[in-house]
């Protein structure tokens, strides 16, 4: 019995070694990729200005269409985006005098067309996978252009204004790289208009306004 206490004294050591020798290694932590997406986008825009394109255009809102890309950041729910979009309406050219809109019946085509740069947060559910709510703020380049076949180059318009924009909306994942989303998006470019003309009676200068906007997404 002495004999055969010894002998499993000695074996248990060499038996702790195999066992450390033969787990598995822990695995190396790797980081999340980086995720890129694309987006169709169709919505509706409430114009800044109201008063100003209502006189030229008869509203003050209209249809957009646009989309994007987006990359999502191996950083928790950061992300890029990097989306246009275009507003095209024809109307008259007008003056105001007291307060009076009169029509100079010259046809007048007014397109706007932004790009929009935005980093945000997309917020993720345990219980709610489908379901990714976010926001984010960046700047917007507007191109906005006022052009008429009956004026001179210098009573046309073609210029460029930054601003801000600031957006919050929801995604469904209707598939693994197809999903379906809303957001409602405000931009402000200020002092881009007001030097003359309707938006100078109106004391009116700011571009962009809200819109209300319906994605289709692709991608992770």
């Amino acid at each position: 019995m002495r004999c055969l206490t010894v002998v499993m004294l000695c074996a248990s050591p060499c038996t702790s070694q195999v066992s450390a020798q033969t787990q598995p290694p822990h695995p190396a932590h790797t980081s999340r990729p980086i995720q890129v997406g694309g987006y169709a986008t169709a919505g509706h825009i409430n114009l800044a200005s109201a008063q100003s394109f209502d006189a030229i255009l008869g509203t003050s809102s209209g249809l957009i269409f646009g989309g994007g890309l987006r990359a999502g950041l191996p950083f928790g729910g950061l992300f890029l985006d990097a989306g246009a979009w275009r507003y095209a309406k024809r109307g008259e050219r007008a003056f105001v005098l007291n307060g009076t809109v009169y029509s100079l019946n010259i046809p007048v085509e007014v397109t706007m067309t932004p790009l929009e740069l935005s980093a945000g947060w997309r917020f993720r559910f345990r219980r709610l996978p489908r379901f990714v709510p976010y926001v984010a703020a960046g700047v917007t380049v507007m191109k906005y252009v006022e052009r008429s076949d009956f004026s001179t180059p210098a009573e046309d318009v073609d210029e460029q204004f930054v601003g801000r924009l600031f957006v919050g909306g929801a995604e469904i994942r209707l598939m693994r790289w197809l999903g379906a989303g809303t957001e409602v998006v405000w931009s402000s470019v200020r002092n881009a208009l007001g030097d003359a003309g309707v938006s100078r009676a109106f004391d009116e200068t700011g571009l962009g306004g809200t819109s209300f906007r319906f994605k289709i997404t692709a991608g992770r």
